[in-house]
């Protein structure tokens, strides 16, 4: 098979890091490790075009990572406990760690920077904010596009006379293959959904339909998407830096 397309290999390391998460807890790191090698390798054959739907259709055939795992991964070889803290269950089911999260799943409370996960960011980078601004620096090196998408959300949040331009920044996010189905509902939809809102609420009066409609824009729907688009500027920076470090991971 010849080299994988950049986003046929997005998609492959995405549904590798996927399959990460969902196995933690359940099999240990030197397991875990050496499955994902192992899945890497059957995918690699697996795919005879390199082209993304080729991809697609390859990762779909596995199923979801949770799927993938309950099928090959219900029990582990080791039958003594290990460095992990996990033991093998006699009745099949997936062996289970007792140890919390990583930091960039959101811990048992899923706080940014409250709660056990922040702990685990502070300790490592020296400070929440500290961490929270190296998870961004490195989101931005791993995906520069939609963190370009989110920079065009922040403008149209701060500047009002070009509020509009939050178009663009929703066309970016739809047409990504980083974002997940909820991640693109919610930078779409809220935005729209307080736009209209804010119209609704415009207590002018105009002769004619078309002008109520551009007035109560201009007047108070602006509001709206401007309060939204920075309603998702957080959302999608704290998704995109979690995404970040998972793939990491």
């Amino acid at each position: 098979m010849g080299s994988m397309t950049p986003r046929g290999e997005q998609l492959v390391l995405n549904y590798l890091s996927a399959v990460g998460q969902a196995s933690y807890g359940y099999l240990t790191a030197r397991r875990r490790a050496a499955y994902l090698t192992e899945l890497r390798s059957r995918i690699d054959q697996a795919c005879d075009g390199t082209n993304p739907d080729e991809v697609r259709r390859v990762l779909a055939s596995f199923g979801t990572p949770e799927e993938l795992l309950a099928r090959e991964c219900s029990e582990d070889p080791d039958d003594e406990e290990n460095g992990d803290g996990a033991t093998d269950d006699s009745s099949g089911a997936p062996r289970h760690a007792d140890r919390e999260p990583p930091p960039w799943r959101g811990g048992p409370d899923r706080g940014l920077f409250g709660g056990r996960g922040a702990t685990a960011v502070r300790d490592r980078s020296g400070g929440a904010p500290r961490g929270a601004l190296l998870g961004l620096a490195s989101a931005a090196r791993a995906y520069p596009p939609e963190v370009f998408a989110i920079s065009v959300y922040l403008v149209s949040a701060l500047v009002g006379e070009v509020a509009l331009v939050w178009a663009v920044g929703a066309a970016l996010v739809i047409l990504s293959d980083v974002w997940t189905r909820r991640d693109k509902g919610v930078a779409v939809a809220v935005p729209l959904v307080a736009t209209a809102i804010g119209m609704a609420l415009w207590e002018g009066q105009a002769p004619y339909i078309d002008q109520i409609i551009l007035f109560s824009l201009v007047d108070t729907g602006v509001v709206g998407l401007r309060l939204a688009a920075l309603g998702c500027v957080c959302y999608l920076l704290v998704r995109i830096t979690r995404i970040a470090r998972a793939t990491e991971s």
